[in-house]
Order: structure tokens, then sequence, then C-alpha cells
């Protein structure tokens, strides 16, 4: 939006000024403005400018992936070789609009945590920090029509009983083999 404001700003006061014997005066003015349009989208693409942080917590009781001899079970997919990046699945709440939809909590530039309690139900915390708009001249100033403000980050923190197993997916794969072979 700044950049049409500006398109309209500097063709208008050439048509403006043109009337006027000292041009200079018109183009001083496109050049000011044109100045500081450069720079305040300079500004809102470094320090954005015009955003704020706003922070969201969403918490949800979950449900195990599966059960496996009495066992419940958390189940990741570790993502890469250093296994610091995960895909943790779940079952979400049965409450929920959705009941029984299988969930994926991606931790792709994404922190997550898993916590061993005592507590009889298993939630899930999603906190999400974006960035949004100050005000309302702001955003007609800085908002592009059809993108998303960004989103800093997202925290997501797994609270489990401790009767459950949090386990890779090929752990879960050879518990499920090794309870399927009674010898074993």
């Amino acid at each position: 939006m700044l950049i049409l404001l500006l398109i309209v700003l500097f063709g208008g006061s050439f048509f403006f000024f043109a009337n006027l014997h000292p041009h200079r005066t018109g183009a001083i003015t496109s050049a000011l403005f044109f100045g500081l349009s450069i720079f305040l989208l300079v500004l809102n693409m470094g320090t954005h400018l015009g955003l704020t942080k706003t922070t969201n917590n969403n918490r949800q009781t979950i449900r195990p992936t599966s059960t496996s001899q009495g066992v419940q079970l958390l189940v990741y997919q570790p993502l890469g070789t250093t296994n610091n990046e995960r895909v943790y699945v779940y079952n979400g709440d049965q409450k929920s609009p959705l009941p029984g939809k299988r969930g994926l909590a991606k931790t792709t530039r994404v922190a997550s945590s898993v916590t061993t309690t005592n507590a009889k139900h298993a939630t899930l915390t999603l906190t999400t920090t974006k960035y949004t708009y100050q005000n309302q001249l702001a955003k007609v100033l800085f908002a592009i029509p059809g993108t998303k403000l960004a989103t800093t980050q997202q925290v997501a923190h797994f609270t489990v009983p401790k009767s459950w197993l949090v386990l890779s997916s090929k752990q879960a794969t050879r518990l499920k083999q090794a309870a399927a072979n009674p010898t074993n």
C-alpha cells in the first residue's frame, strides 16, 4: 500500500506543480516523499516498523496415538540426522469438534518439550508468537494484500502422565512386534 501511495504522490506532484514556474519545489517535494517512503519501507522490513509481537496459548487434551499391552504411547518421527527436529503424532480430544482426528505437531523451527507428570490426562500447549499490526494506520501503510504476517516462534509443550511412553516411530514398531510375539 505504501508503494501505491508513493506512486500516486510522486506522479501527482508533477501534475500539480507543472503549472508553477519554479519546478524545483515540485521536484524537491516529490524527492522528499520518495525518500521518506523508501526509508519507512526499509524500517518495516528490517525492524518490523508498525508491527508488534502477540502471543497466543492454545491448550488441548490429547489421547495416545496407540495403546500397546496397556501402555499408552506418544509417538514422534525424527527429521534429519541430528534428531533435533521431530514430528509428534497424537489423537485429539474426544470433546473437540473433530473427535479422534489425528494431529501433527511439527517441530521444525519450533521448540518442543515433553514433561512427565502425575496428571491423569495428557495435554498439548501450543504457544504461538506472531507479528500483528500496531494499529489500522500501520496496516494500511504496510499491508500487502494476500500475504500473512510471519509467525516468529511456536512452542509445543506436551505434558503426559507417567503411564505413557514417548517413543520414536522405530521404537514403537519394535514394541508392537515384540508384543505380537509372546515368546519375546
